[in-house]
């Protein structure tokens, strides 16, 4: 990208945060620090240093912090502390003027409030749909690597595809269905790791994040170094995430459903890589290890198709977009992958990464034009869980794309909409997932108003109607576009969304195309095809440069012209104004779809209280073993609703909490937290698959037979 282009990239990507009533953001504000190097000089730091770090852990940040020499000064009255790289890893990158360092309270609070260095800092742990965009591994990386992860038990790596006829290669090694499912093999490293981290949250869980503090922070800051070292980034990352909650748990940026959901990540995942009591437990596979920046392995040729591109804004100081594009070939299915342009920075880095250039094999064209485009790639590379990475080795050139209603983008949409729902919302769900796999691609009619402001549609296919809705509150240009398409009732359209676990019937879409007519382009009096000859609605008509497709969070749609009359749309005999269809997103309806209609299902009955066990185990997390007490008095309401299981749970729950044992002395004490760690983790997944059935439930769907 030239000067002049990143300029006016980031100009306009000024604009729109100004537009939208924010400050552009200047790039990253401080730099990072590698877990093992926080871990050491936190561990060093005196008694009385400790406890006021405690008192006060994020005081640095209102420190003033300068950019000097390739390094930071950060000004603490009359002492200054010097960082001196972009990514701190050795004790002699860091010191203070006072006499005490690097010892000291002023050092150890500037290097508290850092984030903490990982594989992949773009992608954050828990795989945020919001935030989901990693790029490929940069310039350093000559080519494709190796990667313990994608190795059999045996220790073999996995081997690419065979080549097609037609030059194409089936990715064998990262298939949607099996690569994250790929047994691996852990070494003495991983499993003391896994131990280190076991014990660590364990530990922090029966503290309470309320009372925990610097030693709980570098036993947690600890494991992280020991999992990234022996390859496990999701593990690394969930330590990293809870030890941020610690420093966190005072301010307002601390949300305990948040930091209660990385705890329970971070103590799964250490027991089924091998920490925590002995017992049997499933083998580890690549989704429990986690797929790091660098682990790729050659694919060879691909026939790619743009599909979509999303905004990216991570909590850790990165910010951009990434691209879903589909393979095709003669070898099986079309395939999703995702290519990422993720820089340092804040908001207004994602338009000028936008209309930047493709870090890809040479791409001349930008995200933008991906999208609508396609490309020929040769000798490219590719992650299990669908990062697309072109190394020195590998080359691409723009060719055409294709349509959604072109094959081979059309096929995403041939899946019927309540099957797609189910693997969405079970991928959501998941430790992680292939990119792709919590998608929906959905064809909708009848876009318009609903109450409170929402916006509401017909999905063909599904009884009722469903909410689209922004990912995040901050997604301004969603929102508005969105208004903008129902300010035209009517409009039918086919979306790639995911649908929004614990907000049943509640989609977030990523792009959208007006349906088309029988001639090319939006046009008024649309369907989508012979398929579904009765979901008929009016186009949406879209500037030229659009190419029919409009990425909602990246691409500004012009203000709507006047609807035609309702006697000149063309739809289902007998359809209502859209004004009278649309009182309640959950009012039933019937739509067509696929050649078949589906009726009105019964209104489900009350829900489970799941929320109210969610809150308990909340508890627990924020106030270790002494918040027990509280949640004995759920088990008889449990019980009362039918959740047997979870009152048992409950119930064991508890005796793990009230638990004493007797030493020699015969003084009673606290015993190791692992019982307490296990049925609290137990528990905390029972939960995430009861809302997450009640969630499938919601949408009304007849469950897919296994």
């Amino acid at each position: 990208m030239t000067a002049q282009g990143q300029a006016e990239g980031q100009a306009e990507g000024q604009s729109q945060e100004q537009a939208e009533g924010r400050e552009p953001a200047a790039g990253p504000e401080r730099p990072v620090i590698e877990a093992g190097l926080a871990a050491r000089l936190l561990e060093a730091a005196p008694a009385r240093v400790r406890r006021k770090l405690d008192a006060d852990p994020r005081a640095a940040r209102e420190w003033q912090w300068t950019r000097e020499d390739g390094g930071w000064r950060v000004a603490a009255g009359a002492e200054t502390v010097r960082l001196d790289a972009a990514v701190l890893t050795d004790a002699s990158e860091v010191g203070c003027s006072c006499l005490l360092g690097p010892r000291c309270l002023h050092l150890l609070a500037v290097i508290g409030v850092l984030d903490v260095a990982t594989d992949d800092p773009e992608e954050p742990a828990g795989g945020s749909p919001a935030a989901d965009g990693a790029p490929g591994p940069g310039p350093e990386v000559a080519g494709p690597q190796d990667s313990a992860g994608l190795q059999d038990p045996a220790g073999r790596s996995v081997p690419a595809g065979r080549r097609a006829p037609d030059g194409s290669q089936a990715p064998a090694g990262v298939q949607p269905s099996a690569g994250l499912r790929t047994p691996v093999a852990l070494g003495a490293d991983a499993a003391e790791s896994a131990r280190l981290a076991w014990a660590a949250g364990a530990d922090l869980l029966a503290t309470g994040v309320r009372a925990a503090g610097v030693p709980h922070r570098t036993g947690l800051l600890r494991a992280a170094s020991a999992a990234r070292a022996a390859r496990l980034p999701r593990l690394a990352a969930a330590c990293t995430t809870a030890a941020a909650g610690i420093r966190d748990a005072e301010t307002p940026d601390f949300a305990l459903s948040g930091y209660a959901a990385a705890l329970s990540d971070l103590l799964e995942l250490a027991w089924r890589l091998g920490g925590g009591p002995e017992g049997p437990r499933p083998a580890a596979v690549l989704a429990d290890a986690g797929v790091a920046r660098r682990a790729y392995t050659e694919i060879g040729g691909l026939r790619l198709y743009g599909l979509a591109c999303e905004r990216v804004v991570t909590g850790s100081g990165y910010a951009g977009v990434v691209s879903h594009v589909v393979a095709a070939g003669s070898y099986g299915p079309p395939t999703l992958w995702r290519i990422g342009g993720v820089v340092p920075g804040g908001p207004g880095q994602v338009t000028a990464a936008y209309r930047g250039p493709v870090e890809f094999g040479g791409l001349t064209m930008s995200h933008r034009d991906l999208t609508r485009s396609g490309a020929l790639a040769q000798a490219a590379s590719g992650s299990a869980d669908g990062r697309l990475s072109g190394g020195t080795a590998a080359t691409a050139a723009a060719v055409g794309g294709a349509t959604w209603w072109e094959e081979p983008l059309s096929s995403l949409w041939e899946e019927p909409a309540g099957r797609q729902v189910e693997r969405a919302l079970a991928a959501l769900a998941a430790p992680s997932h292939r990119t792709g796999e919590d998608f929906v691609f959905a064809d909708v009619t009848d876009i318009g108003p609903g109450p409170d402001g929402t916006v509401t549609a017909a999905v063909v296919g599904l009884d009722g109607r469903v909410s689209l809705a922004p990912a995040a509150p901050d997604d301004r240009m969603t929102a508005r576009n969105l208004a903008r398409v129902a300010a035209r009732p009517g409009t039918a359209a086919r979306i790639v969304a995911r649908p929004v676990p614990g907000r049943p019937r509640t989609l977030v879409p990523i792009a959208l195309a007006p349906a088309q007519g029988p001639a090319s382009g939006p046009v008024f009096g649309a369907s989508f095809g012979p398929a579904s000859r009765s979901a008929t609605g009016q186009g949406y008509p879209l500037p030229e440069r659009y190419a029919g497709r409009v990425n909602l969070g990246l691409d500004e749609l012009d203000a709507p012209p006047p609807s035609p009359p309702p006697s000149s749309r063309e739809g289902p005999p007998g359809a209502a104004a859209a004004g009278e269809s649309e009182a309640t997103v959950d009012a039933p309806a019937v739509a067509s779809g696929r050649g078949s209609a589906t009726a009105a299902k019964p209104a489900p009955g009350p829900r489970p209280p799941t929320g109210a066990l969610r809150r308990a185990l909340h508890r627990i997390a924020e106030g270790g073993r002494g918040a027990a007490p509280a949640i004995a008095a759920l088990v008889p309401t449990l019980k009362r609703s039918g959740m047997g299981g979870a009152a048992e749970l409950l119930g064991e729950l508890d005796t793990a909490a009230r638990e004493r044992v007797r030493v020699f002395t015969g003084e009673s004490t606290l015993p190791a937290p692992d019982r307490l760690a296990l049925v609290w983790t137990t528990a905390m997944a029972y939960t995430r698959a009861a809302e997450g059935s009640l969630d499938l439930d919601a949408w009304t769907l007849p469950r897919t037979p296994h």
